[in-house]
């Protein structure tokens, strides 16, 4: 699929199309010089992680700052080796995920809050003074990366109502399929919650849902997705040389609320009324 490139106000048909598919999909989102400045600041977050004495190591995968909730999360493959002992290259490349940089970034708090197309995309689909409630950065390195099962955002949280919540998420390499790009159920939005167990991740239960109609969103460095949390999506591993770097931002539009697990467990639930959340559920599939 070929996309436009990012306005700063979506049009009633791009609205539409958000409604109809669950996904819209731009390039130059980011100019190249923003997207280097994003790479670079990735790399000094991970670097400072590993060799600022703020941080401590939990459970063998994460670098976790002690003084914010800013944290550096490394591929599971990459448990058991002394990081510490890598060059800043190498470091860079065993990293599976950040989040909360933008508590210590004061470049990623204001591309999240004040970028004029991010900002103005979301406000056409969220309505002015929208909420970021989150903020990570996904990695797959080259060969390593693992795969992010399939599953909906909205399984996470306790937002409602469940149409308030939006995804961006930001390309900083080119996403391709053989990298481990964005893939998407078109339209699935709509068929709502879908029951969630642990397996290697909180992911969908696979009677639910029929991969086969999955959709690649392939994008160029600076293109973003701007999704809804009940969109079903996936990203497989990367087994090829290629590195995919991507920002990734959630949204709630400022009348939403957050409620009890309870309360949600009757809103995110299935027909019967079974709750489908990833708090709500067991390790097991049945």
């Amino acid at each position: 699929m070929k996309f436009p490139a990012c306005p700063t106000t979506l049009t009633q048909p791009e609205r539409d199309q958000f409604q109809r598919d669950g996904f819209l999909a731009f390039t130059d989102v980011l100019s190249s010089s923003e997207v280097a400045t994003a790479c670079a600041t990735l790399s000094e977050l991970v670097q400072r992680s590993v060799r600022d004495a703020d941080f401590s190591f939990k459970a063998g995968r994460n670098a976790q700052s002690k003084s914010s909730r800013f944290f550096v999360q490394f591929e599971p493959s990459q448990q058991g080796i002394d990081i510490h002992t890598q060059s800043d290259a190498e470091l860079e490349l065993r990293v599976r995920k950040l989040m909360w940089y933008c508590e210590v970034s004061p470049f990623f708090e204001t591309l999240a809050t004040n970028h004029p197309r991010i900002r103005g995309v979301v406000e056409s689909l969220l309505g002015a003074d929208p909420i970021r409630f989150q903020d990570m950065a996904l990695v797959k390195p080259p060969f390593i990366g693992t795969e992010k099962p399939w599953h909906q955002d909205n399984a996470y949280f306790a937002v409602t109502p469940l149409e308030a919540v939006l995804g961006v998420w930001i390309a900083l390499d080119d996403a391709l399929v053989e990298n481990g790009c964005m893939h998407v159920l078109v339209g699935e939005h709509k068929v709502g919650p879908r029951k969630h167990y642990h397996g290697t991740d909180c992911e969908i239960m696979p009677d639910r849902l029929n991969p086969q109609r999955a959709v690649p969103v392939e994008l160029p460095a600076g293109g973003a997705m701007f999704f809804a949390g009940m969109l079903p999506h996936q990203t497989p591993p990367n087994s090829s040389p290629l590195r995919r770097r991507a920002l990734q931002f959630h949204y709630r539009s400022a009348t939403s609320q957050i409620v009890t697990q309870d309360e949600y467990d009757k809103v995110y639930a299935e027909p019967d009324g079974t709750p489908a959340s990833c708090a709500a559920i067991t390790s097991s599939k049945s």
